[in-house]
């Protein structure tokens, strides 16, 4: 009956170590780009781990778990070397709550197990009776395992919001000071609860009872301030991002207000010829009537300057955003890429031009500076802008060629800057979001074929 009980423990054993493997990487793929690395991960691990776990000398569990949790990692970066920073935190997280979990299921491992010492003598269990206990232990406890590891995971999941984004080495610093912390503690706990007493022929762990429930108090406690530092770290990010989400709103808005004076400039002039026209018609009238041909032609030449240098290449039905194409256009062109536009502002409806600028002022940057990145020899790169209703919805089109495909955060849909400084980059596309969702609208993104297709969404009626 005992190479029953070995040969059961050994396949719980393992069992749990897969159970690990499918809880890390379920965790961990949010954060990554490549998902081949998290599939190739997670089987490196469950086959490190299970190595250890059969090998014939004893490898201290401490230890296992951080050469099986090393090698994840290891494995990841080896297929994601991108922020490295964030996947030494998650190192030291994962390590953590491996033994979060050990402590707090020490107290149901403790409890079922005095039980069953209790109870087989009370009853006179057979040794069937016994494995059968065993089996049911084993059970509970691997489905423990399961539900205590995947709430501890899926808590710093929902916790930890911007799974993507880099974390600085000061950051970092900050950040291992808990974990760090709380790992030495444990392998003081664990150095304690080793100590044998001379004058009691006991362990300390066996001689006080509730040394596991001090343990598990220590760890849940270590897990909650861990917790309570990482929703500080997301709280310090998500206001950083506001902050630069503002600065960029703002210098859209000086932008946009350069553009507003020169309507108003345009429209001056516009009243300053229409006030003189009268005298125009008499001088012309004048001419004619004097047979002074040649002159009244040069006159009307100059006329016809004079209107052209008031009027926009671009005639999109709003002053405003006639200036912005335009300029847009002449910027495109300067860096050899080809515009095309069929962009028409919408005639009453409630989309204010001044939203509609902002949008198409962070769109149009996005789209020139993605266009200008290809380098190709067969096809020219080109930005093209277009707009349509369907019903009660006004659409704009913004496509532009592209280099190498966009990667995109699972979370917001929106691209993941690829700048080692982000600035102020990726920041543009949540405004445009935001003044889409004023008009009860969104946007979407799609890629095909070497192209870049952003669609803005907003409800006129």
């Amino acid at each position: 009956m005992e190479i029953y009980f070995e040969l059961t423990a050994r396949l719980y054993g393992i069992l749990k170590i897969i159970i690990y493997g499918l809880l890390y990487s379920r965790f961990i793929t949010p954060f990554l780009h490549n998902k081949q690395a998290v599939r190739t991960a997670k089987i490196v691990y469950i086959c490190t781990m299970s190595s250890l776990y059969l090998i014939p000398f004893v490898v201290h569990g401490i230890f296992a778990y951080a050469l099986g949790t090393l090698t994840f990692f290891a494995v990841i970066c080896l297929y994601d070397r991108r922020n490295l920073e964030q996947k030494i935190f998650l190192f030291f997280f994962l390590y953590l709550v491996e033994w979060t979990s050990h402590g707090i299921l020490a107290v149901p491992r403790e409890l079922l197990f005095r039980g069953t010492m209790i109870l087989g003598p009370v009853v006179n269990l057979s040794e069937s009776a016994y494995f059968g206990f065993f089996l049911l232990n084993e059970s509970c406890l691997a489905l423990c395992q399961y539900f205590v590891m995947r709430t501890l995971l899926s808590i710093m999941g929902r916790i930890y919001l911007f799974k993507k984004e880099n974390m600085s080495k000061k950051e970092l610093g900050l950040m291992l000071v808990i974990p760090i912390s709380v790992i030495v503690g444990y392998f003081s706990f664990v150095f304690f609860s080793d100590v044998y007493l001379e004058d009691t022929k006991r362990y300390i762990q066996d001689r006080h009872a509730s040394f596991i429930w001090v343990v598990a108090l220590y760890q849940t406690i270590s897990y909650v301030a861990l917790m309570a530092a990482v929703t500080f770290y997301q709280d310090m990010k998500k206001n950083h991002r506001r902050e630069k989400e503002n600065a960029v709103l703002a210098g859209q808005l000086k932008s946009m207000q350069k553009h507003i004076g020169e309507v108003e400039a345009l429209y001056r002039d516009i009243r300053g010829m229409r006030h003189d026209m009268g005298n125009h018609i008499m001088m012309l009238e004048n001419l004619c009537q004097k047979d002074r041909q040649e002159e009244a032609i040069d006159y009307l030449e100059t006329l016809k300057e004079q209107f052209r240098e008031v009027e926009t290449e671009i005639k999109s039905g709003s002053p405003v955003t006639d200036i912005l194409l335009a300029e847009s256009k002449k910027e495109a062109e300067s860096r050899g890429i080809s515009f095309q536009c069929d962009f028409y502002y919408p005639e009453g409806g409630t989309v204010n031009a001044f939203d509609v600028s902002i949008i198409l002022n962070n769109a149009l940057n996005n789209a020139i500076e993605g266009a200008a990145a290809c380098e190709s020899a067969d096809r020219k790169p080109f930005v093209h802008i277009s707009s349509f209703r369907e019903k009660n919805a006004y659409i704009i089109e913004v496509t532009n060629s592209l280099k190498e495909p966009v990667l995109l955060e699972e979370e917001s849909g929106l691209p993941v800057t690829t700048k080692e400084d982000n600035g102020k980059h990726g920041y543009g596309l949540n405004n445009i979001r935001r003044v889409a969702q004023k008009y009860f609208g969104d946007i979407a993104i799609e890629q095909k074929d070497e192209t870049f297709l952003l669609q803005v969404m907003m409800m006129t009626a």
